[in-house]
């Protein structure tokens, strides 16, 4: 039953629909002149509110978790105390609200990850060029940043399925919301055709698994337990092959949200279509958000299915599904990024390759023999976190590009160095921690996913992941070539918007703070431990 007492534990969603709403109201009752000044001052006026608004919800969120201060139980009782009391009492450590939404640890930095990501995007669109309707793009950012934080805290299908629903659909209208581009209705369109039959696949493997459930009863259980997910598991010891079936299309239609091989198809079009910090979005938090769902579904509902990868054992469940998925993701989307010559489709099959490094962290949670089960979670939830920063700085450099010179071809970067030194040594960066150099914190991430899964006994796949990251290699370094040591077509000094590289700064700095100091989040992230039993 849900209790006033409830309120603070969702909090940052409230907060979210609130600023969304804020956003759409203050754009529709403010008199705007049509001019192009006025144009530009309308969509920076939303684009503000939204960067401000995201920005101090992050930071509420960060209080009420207690991660960085714990409000001490022998604290002096005071106004600004019982503040904080109050916010922190939504914090971690609680049952799930009415048995469908928990407040756990991975939803506390799920949360985080996601209204980050959206922040850093707000400032990428801070010098967007103008829109019609300014506030509806900023509203949908916060709308999908709110649908992603129900998906990593729901333990119920229901609720998970309105979760990816109100995330997907924002990100729709967001990837073709220029129409007037040809490659950007192409997008939406296609983005919109491949979610909305993946969203298909997804429930109708729920749809199964509460078949499963209430066969499983008999006919017996109330309808609203067997949509949850530690009833699913409870039952799933009976096995079955329902419930096999039912794993797998969850997989499937998880495996097209997060785009891995062979659910991949749609990715480089829409990447390559969509506005740049639109796909800046897409390629970090959705993907995050997807894959969080993805491991609460599979260790909480399906433990007892996770079989092994483990080459001298019985080969089966769905963690060998994964590692195969990840041993294809891993060659076709390194091999498939050799050729390209436009640098936003190359950045999105990197995207598919490092999709392949992160499900080495499933993979590793289920190992029979894993030394620590927690391992493996913490090395997927820093790989999350790293890759959001990375991909955002990687295209975010790329949409100050784009504004500047027209275009997001490769040799739209050369020469960069000398048009502009501190976009490039940031996009630098960022192409650097992609591709695992130390001291940066894409170096640790891998080596960290590296080291659990060989401790965990996928050997084969970690040798084969380390040959993908070699070739891997090739691609980076000529961006690096295009940007240092090419000359421009033009010695025009290229001048890049403040919000953008404020956003790149920001995460830059993030991926050489988290490389040398990991430990300032793996403390977090060990935190999370109550998972299927972890």
């Amino acid at each position: 039953m849900f209790q006033i007492t409830d309120v603070p534990r969702i909090l940052p969603e409230i907060l979210l629909l609130v600023l969304a709403l804020l956003v759409l109201g203050s754009d529709i009752f403010e008199r705007w002149a049509n001019t192009d000044a006025a144009r530009l001052e309308r969509v920076r006026a939303s684009a503000q509110l939204t960067a401000i608004g995201l920005g101090m919800i992050f930071l509420i969120a960060l209080v009420q978790s207690g991660y960085v201060y714990k409000l001490p139980e022998t604290a002096p009782t005071n106004f600004f105390t019982n503040i904080l009391h109050n916010l922190q009492s939504g914090g971690p450590g609680q049952r799930p609200i009415i048995g469908v939404f928990a407040t756990d640890d991975l939803t506390m930095i799920s949360r985080l990850t996601f209204i980050g990501a959206a922040f850093l995007t707000s400032l990428l669109c801070l010098d967007y060029h103008p829109t019609s309707n300014p506030a509806e793009f900023y509203a949908l950012i916060i709308f999908s940043t709110m649908g992603m934080c129900l998906m990593a805290g729901a333990t119920e299908l229901v609720l998970i399925f309105l979760g990816v629903e109100m995330t997907s659909i924002p990100l729709y209208i967001l990837a073709g919301y220029f129409h007037g581009e040809a490659r950007a209705s192409e997008a939406g369109m296609k983005y919109f055709l491949f979610g909305a039959m993946s969203s298909g696949i997804l429930l109708y493997g729920m749809s199964l698994a509460y078949g499963f459930a209430a066969s499983a009863m008999g006919g017996n259980g109330v309808a609203n337990d067997l949509t949850q997910l530690s009833k699913i598991a409870e039952l799933s010891r009976q096995g079955g092959p329902l419930l096999t079936l039912s794993m797998v299309l969850i997989i499937a239609g998880a495996g097209y949200k997060v785009a891995v091989v062979p659910f991949h198809g749609w990715s480089p079009d829409v990447y390559q279509g969509a506005p740049t910090p639109v796909t800046a979005f897409i390629s970090t938090a959705s993907k995050a958000a997807g894959f969080i769902l993805l491991f609460r579904l599979l260790t909480v509902a399906y433990p007892s299915l996770a079989g092994s990868a483990i080459l001298n054992a019985n080969l089966g469940g769905w963690t060998s599904l994964l590692a195969f998925l990840a041993l294809l993701t891993l060659i076709v989307g390194n091999l498939a990024a050799l050729p390209q010559t436009n640098a936003k489709r190359l950045l999105a099959y990197s995207s598919i390759a490092q999709a392949g490094f992160i499900l080495l962290g499933l993979v590793a949670w289920a190992a029979p023999q894993a030394f620590d089960r927690s391992q493996g979670t913490a090395a997927l939830l820093y790989y999350l976190v790293v890759y959001t920063l990375t991909n955002i700085g990687g295209f975010g450099a790329l949409a100050a590009i784009s504004m500047a010179v027209g275009g997001d071809d490769i040799s739209d970067l050369n020469g960069l160095a000398r048009r502009n030194l501190p976009l490039a040594v940031l996009f630098a960066f960022c192409i650097l921690s992609l591709a695992g150099v130390p001291p940066l914190a894409g170096f640790f991430a891998k080596f960290y996913i590296f080291m659990v899964a060989w401790q965990t006994g996928a050997w084969w796949i970690v040798i084969i992941a380390l040959f993908t990251t070699i070739v891997s290699l090739y691609y980076y370094l000529g961006m690096l070539k295009a940007m240092f040591i090419t000359a421009p077509a033009s010695e025009e000094p290229l001048v890049a918007p403040v919000g953008i590289m404020s956003a790149l700064s920001i995460s830059v700095l993030g991926l050489v703070i988290l490389g040398i100091f990991p430990n300032l989040i793996l403390g977090i992230i060990s935190r999370v431990q109550a998972v299927a039993g972890i």
